[in-house]
């Protein structure tokens, strides 16, 4: 039978905690595992319980930057005024296209 290790907040080895406030914190799950024995999942969850009461805000990855974000309306802006350029320019040709078509058919026939 395996012998069981209860770890709380309240009891986390002091180096792990080290690593929590200098914002290391997947260096802190690493040791907690290594000195506990917990799985990767119990030991995240203690070291951002630590986080949160060590006054450590937690980290939201940003998907785009501010200028990416604003690069790529501009692109999509300039590709949508191009698609209705060229719409417009088609069709009014089109009809340019088919008027002549039918003037060459009259003077042929």
């Amino acid at each position: 039978m395996k012998s069981e290790t209860v770890v709380t907040i309240d009891y986390l080895p002091s180096d792990v905690i080290d690593a929590v406030k200098s914002g290391r914190k997947i260096e802190a799950i690493k040791m907690l595992r290594l000195a506990t024995g917990l799985g990767l999942a119990n030991a995240k969850v203690l070291v951002d319980a630590a986080a949160r009461r060590h006054g450590i805000p937690p980290v939201q990855p940003a998907l785009v930057s501010g200028d990416q974000a604003s690069g790529r309306l501009s692109g999509i802006l300039l590709l949508i005024l191009l698609v209705i350029g060229a719409w417009f320019y088609f069709q009014s040709g089109a009809s340019f296209f088919k008027a002549e078509l039918r003037s060459a058919l009259c003077l042929a026939a």
